[in-house]
């Protein structure tokens, strides 16, 4: 069983367009005052004290639309920015004998570069629990030895080789992360309850495996011997090997 979940980012994109709308209104409302303000300005009687105070009252109400623009803009670049880097990084990759959970959990500037961090969580379904949803849908609950790996998404990378996971950084397969018996993720890619059927799934293919020794023992009972001239013909993997890489 093979299962890829990308990050869904609705969440982001619904937040940036509230936080555009309602910018937009209170900035057009400003305007509206302002406009409001230069028209009675014309209607009162001159003097120095009430063109003070238009002047006052003007100078208020654009400060407040230029604030009010620039945090619409930065609300928005940081929805966008959230959507981009949780759509290349955060994922579930479920595979035959383990599944991986990847968070995309922030950047920052090391020697002048920008540099890309990530939680991982490598779950073997030999030691799989169960998964349930939690705090009324937004999050979801793996239980079982989990390794957590919290580090530069660089060092991340992993090959997946006859259903197993396999780090491109060889220590990283056994060392450099810490065991939990319970994690409680946000449930970014979509439906918890779906999320947890399809572990369990994957949990069930898994403890169907025959164990290899005993196929091995049976094919060795049951095959008739091959004379030596005879070549063998060999069947390709149900699980094709392949990288998953992000910088």
């Amino acid at each position: 069983m093979r299962s890829y979940y990308h990050c869904s980012t609705a969440k982001f994109r619904r937040r940036r367009s509230v936080v555009i709308t309602l910018v937009g209104c209170v900035s057009a409302e400003a305007a509206v005052i302002a406009f409001i303000v230069l028209f009675l300005s014309t209607l009162g009687p001159d003097g120095a004290a009430v063109g003070e105070l238009t002047r006052t009252m003007l100078l208020t109400v654009g400060l407040f639309v230029v604030i009010g623009l620039a945090v619409c803009f930065l609300a928005a670049s940081s929805a966008d920015k959230k959507s981009e880097r949780h759509s290349r990084y955060t994922f579930l990759d479920i595979q035959l004998k383990a599944a991986v959970i990847s968070v995309y959990s922030g950047e920052m500037k090391i020697l002048g570069q920008n540099a890309v961090f990530r939680e991982l969580y490598l779950i073997p379904f030999k030691d799989f629990e169960g998964a349930v949803p939690y705090g009324n849908g937004r999050k979801f609950a793996v239980r079982g030895k989990v390794q957590w790996y919290g580090m530069e998404s660089e060092f991340l990378g992993y090959h997946v080789r006859g259903g197993d996971i396999e780090f491109d950084r060889m220590w990283l397969n056994v060392g450099g992360f810490t065991e939990k018996h319970t994690v409680v993720i946000p449930a970014y890619f979509g439906d918890p309850a779906k999320l947890c059927a399809a572990l369990d799934e994957a949990k069930k293919r898994f403890d169907e495996i025959p164990d290899p020794r005993k196929r091995r023992e049976n094919a060795a009972k049951v095959l008739p011997k091959r004379s030596v001239s005879r070549p063998i013909k060999r069947s390709l993997p149900d699980n094709p090997d392949f990288s998953r890489t992000w910088k």
